[in-house]
């Protein structure tokens, strides 16, 4: 990202004209009231395709273009394992992509 040290990103604002688009976002943690997560997901359909974006599960937030298990890279820390990730990444993918 672009941000200088002193910079926060506040808002990320969407057109609403995107008509016939599906989207989907879970994250996944210990607790709804904690922030860290231990894997978030992000997915739009559209007549154009599908775009789907990950968090937690690689050193920053990716789009992935093809294959999700090649392309992330989790870790085992203090929140979750490695295998858990990946295992909870391909279920998000899975559900999203059974969504009519």
């Amino acid at each position: 990202m672009d941000l200088a040290g002193d910079e926060l990103l506040a808002r990320i604002r969407l057109p609403r004209r995107f008509a016939g688009w599906r989207h989907y976002y879970r994250k996944v943690g210990t607790r709804r009231a904690q922030a860290i997560s231990k894997v978030c997901f992000a997915g739009v359909k559209s007549s154009g395709g599908v775009r789907i974006a990950l968090g937690s599960v690689a050193p920053v937030p990716l789009l992935l273009n093809g294959d999700l298990a090649r392309e992330i890279s989790p870790i085992d820390d203090i929140r979750s394992t490695a295998r858990y990730r990946l295992k909870v990444a391909q279920n998000l993918l899975e559900e999203f992509l059974g969504q009519s």
